[in-house]
């Protein structure tokens, strides 16, 4: 009986990732649980489990678990379950704390609502409306690539939060297809994105015979239409970085020129002037342009020409 008892545990235990040491930890404060609800006793108990025979010692003696009676042996196996349960979130927890900052694939799993919730294998996680690039569809099913936001612990299983909206998510994508960024020849400095739309990248070099934009582009593309796959067909604008905010400014504008820029430090508000001809290419569409770069360097940006100045 003992035999068999133990045998369905360490089967359990292996189907949640217990480890044996942990599995026999929760019988032993399980059968303690039942053996104070079988002999009525408050007081602390010794358990000790031999492992190749299944016997049982309880302060000393040996016990057959098939004379205990009913409530016991429930009490037994809801604190094993519950011990189980602890350790296996605790070991989803640590999985996937430690992989906070990077990118994590699963298969969708169900819905809710606008929420998508991803199966990662040894865990759930979630993909909120908010996380989401917009415009793209889903289904059951389908693989997807999103960037780990937070795990936190819960009273039930720990809460993964993922999102492919993420600016972040831009920069790992470009980690993995650009090995001098994971190398830390190149350097991610700042991003400002639009998901679905268009993102703007800051990238420094470290080394002066390293070209940030070129190497990041690829050969003939390859590398960085990886990244605009992967994200829907959104546009990577990469820019070269700069220490200087006005310079960086200035390369965040490009392929638009600009006669003249004053920045108020104190109000972090600018003013951009360019050629009458370019004005419309330096807002963008929809001002978008002019926008992300507003985000990049963290100023509020009015675009003029010497035209609307003069009128």
């Amino acid at each position: 009986m003992n035999i068999e008892f133990i045998e369905a545990l360490e089967e359990m235990a292996k189907e949640k990732g217990i480890a044996r040491e942990d599995l026999y930890e929760a019988i032993c404060k399980g059968l303690a649980v039942a053996y104070q609800e079988e002999y009525h006793t408050d007081s602390a108990v010794e358990v000790e489990i031999d492992h190749n025979s299944g016997d049982i010692c309880i302060d000393g003696k040996l016990i057959e678990l098939a004379k205990f009676g009913r409530i016991a042996t429930k009490k037994a196996e809801e604190t094993i379950k519950q011990e189980i349960t602890h350790k296996r979130r605790e070991i989803v927890y640590e999985l996937y704390i430690h992989r906070v900052g990077e990118i994590i694939s699963g298969s969708i799993h169900r819905f809710e609502g606008k929420d998508v919730w991803v199966n990662l294998g040894e865990a759930e996680a979630l993909l909120p409306d908010a996380g989401r690039i917009p415009g793209e569809r889903y289904h059951g099913g389908q693989r997807l690539r999103a960037y780990l936001v937070s795990v936190e612990r819960t009273q039930g299983d720990p809460r993964i939060l993922i999102s492919r909206a993420h600016p972040e998510f831009v920069h790992q994508l470009l980690r993995l297809e650009v090995p001098e960024i994971e190398e830390g020849t190149l350097v991610v400095r700042q991003i400002a994105r639009e998901p679905g739309r268009r993102s703007k990248v800051a990238i420094e070099s470290l080394d002066p015979n390293v070209d940030p934009i070129g190497t990041c582009v690829g050969a003939g593309g390859a590398r960085v239409r990886v990244v605009t796959r992967e994200l829907s067909g959104e546009k990577i604008d990469l820019i070269r970085w700069s220490d200087d905010v006005e310079q960086l400014l200035r390369n965040s504008l490009e392929p638009a020129s600009v006669i003249s820029a004053e920045l108020d430090e104190e109000t972090r508000n600018a003013k951009v002037l360019v050629p009458d001809d370019e004005l419309s290419l330096a807002i963008g569409k929809g001002g978008q342009n002019v926008r992300l770069t507003a985000k990049l360097i963290g100023y509020n940006i009015e675009v003029t020409s010497p035209s609307e100045e003069n009128s």
